[in-house]
């Protein structure tokens, strides 16, 4: 039950209580109406019997006649002064005087209850109510024996009291209307009591209430309970309202301090699993820089003497071709040694077997050349540098996964380079972020050649843009990446690789090193069936504090 109702229930029954506490002293106030009416109709009727009683030797020496007048005006005298009626009977009940002088000598016969016998027999007094065709509602009557000296019962006077009654109800009802106002009062001013203050306590309470449940249910603090006094209530909301702001407090810090928290572990783990790649790559880095490097001694000792391989190559045809000149008649052991040997031939084709080793070692060193520029991996000095050259590169390393293989044919790569500054970067790291994105789309390629065995193509373009960056463009024809995975591409470990061919990490890492190395950008764009492009874009000049 609500505390407005407990109120209101307990401010109605203090009412009701005051109402029978009314109702009570009416009645009451009745009854002593009628005991003061009642003893001052005894006290009357007792003086009349008394006077009778006193005057009966008197009334006995009268004659039948004169005494029964002597009663009679006895009757009438005080039925004109006090405005009462008097009936005196006998034992047998005849009327011996009454104030309606035709009843005199009849029956007295209204007492239903036979109380004028029982009056005369015990001498108690008695009173009973007389109803006649005159009197319907009835006439309130006391009786009193009428004794002799002997104290014997020769008859009763029976008294009218009825405006006794009257009376004293006239005087009370004053009294009575008193307690009836002031009940009806107290009843009203207390309901009206009740409702002020379960209005002014429940109604509160309840809004109160009403705001916590809302709080409690919703979770939502943003809400408050309403102020409107400035009493205990009042205080209570208002204590509540700064509960709820210290409870709200508090998730908030608990909330931020949970995202903080979990901020630094997936920040943690990252650089975890950063670390591992970048380690990885520093090997990678490492090994191909020592490779390079024990490659690069022979080659270049090789390529050094290919030279002067080549000069004395042609010093010695000339000398043959001397020797033919002068001696055109070889001996004959001499001729079968130069017909077995084909000296025409080994004269046309060593020139051409000679720089093609020149050109094969020029390869070589172009081939250790990118490898070393590739080694670059983990190299952490900033500085400015040709994009092309670092793309180039990466293109070079992965140049056997470009050519055609029984599964799939070759893949066509096109470059579309404009003239770009040199930019300042770490292009190791650069380098690396290229790598990934090319080598994810080389992956794509072969998947999509396998289902169509269409020839793959990868498109590289780059330009300066308007406010000062570059813009690079990797582009491919493969199946295109759905929304629902191009939209977590970037996200740490999401593959869709099968085990053992993919981390998850290659594109996490590269959007770290746009990002948050160079401040710049990059996105996917896709289209199912068509391909997918990735593009980065990054200031060509870095700001002062990252170069420092």
């Amino acid at each position: 039950m609500k505390i407005s109702h407990k109120l209101l229930g307990s401010f109605v029954g203090i009412s009701l209580l005051t109402s029978v506490v009314g109702a009570v002293a009416i009645a009451e106030n009745h009854k002593i109406a009628e005991t003061l009416a009642i003893t001052e109709a005894e006290h009357v009727a007792q003086v009349i019997a008394t006077s009778i009683s006193q005057d009966q030797d008197n009334y006995l020496k009268l004659a039948g006649v004169n005494r029964a007048n002597k009663l009679q005006d006895f009757a009438n005298l005080l039925h004109e002064l006090q405005k009462r009626d008097i009936v005196v009977v006998n034992r047998q009940k005849l009327i011996l005087a009454d104030a309606v002088p035709e009843n005199v000598g009849t029956i007295f016969d209204h007492d239903q209850g036979n109380e004028i016998s029982q009056t005369m027999q015990d001498g108690n007094l008695r009173t009973f109510l007389e109803k006649s065709v005159d009197y319907p509602q009835g006439i309130k009557l006391i009786v009193i024996p009428l004794k002799s000296k002997q104290n014997h019962a020769d008859g009763a006077v029976i008294l009218e009291w009825s405006s006794l009654y009257d009376n004293a109800i006239a005087q009370a009802r004053p009294t009575m209307i008193v307690i009836s106002i002031t009940s009806l009062g107290c009843v009203i001013l207390a309901l009206i009591i009740g409702l002020r203050i379960s209005s002014s306590i429940a109604k509160p309470l309840q809004s109160v209430t009403e705001v916590a449940q809302r709080v409690t249910q919703e979770s939502n603090f943003d809400l408050q309970a309403p102020v409107t006094t400035k009493d205990e209530i009042g205080i209570l909301a208002t204590a509540f309202n700064h509960l709820i702001e210290r409870v709200k407090t508090l998730l908030t810090e608990k909330e931020q301090r949970s995202t903080e928290l979990q901020q630094a572990l997936t920040q943690l783990h990252n650089t975890q699993q950063q670390l591992v790649q970048t380690e990885k790559m520093s090997s990678l880095g490492q090994l191909v820089a020592g490779v390079a490097h024990e490659i690069n001694n022979p080659v270049n000792f090789i390529h050094g003497n290919i030279t002067y391989i080549n000069s004395y190559t042609k010093d010695l045809l000339k000398l043959v071709q001397a020797y033919q000149a002068h001696y055109p008649n070889p001996p004959q052991t001499l001729q079968a040694t130069l017909d077995e040997v084909d000296l025409d031939f080994l004269n046309e084709d060593l020139p051409k077997v000679l720089q093609s080793m020149k050109v094969g070692t020029e390869r070589i060193r172009e081939i250790v050349l990118s490898l070393r520029n590739f080694s670059r991996l983990d190299e952490s000095e900033f500085k400015a540098v040709d994009l092309h050259e670092g793309i180039d590169n990466t293109l070079l390393i992965l140049q056997h996964r470009l050519k055609a293989i029984p599964e799939s044919p070759a893949i066509e790569v096109v470059k579309d380079y404009s003239q770009l500054p040199l930019v300042e970067c770490y292009p190791g790291q650069l380098n690396q972020a290229f790598m990934n994105i090319l080598a994810n789309a080389i992956d794509a390629l072969e998947e999509s050649a396998q289902q169509t065995q269409e020839a793959g193509k990868i498109w590289i373009s780059t330009q300066v843009t308007a406010d000062n960056r570059v813009q690079i463009a990797i582009a491919d024809n493969g199946s295109g990446i759905p929304e629902i995975v191009r939209s977590r591409i970037f996200d740490p470990f999401f593959t869709t690789k099968s085990i053992g061919k993919g981390t998850g990490l290659g594109l996490s890492i590269s959007y770290k090193i746009v990002i948050e190395k160079h401040h710049g950008k990059i996105w996917c764009d896709s289209t199912l069936g068509e391909g997918t492009k990735f593009v980065i874009e990054i200031p060509v000049h870095q700001p002062e504090s990252m170069q420092r």
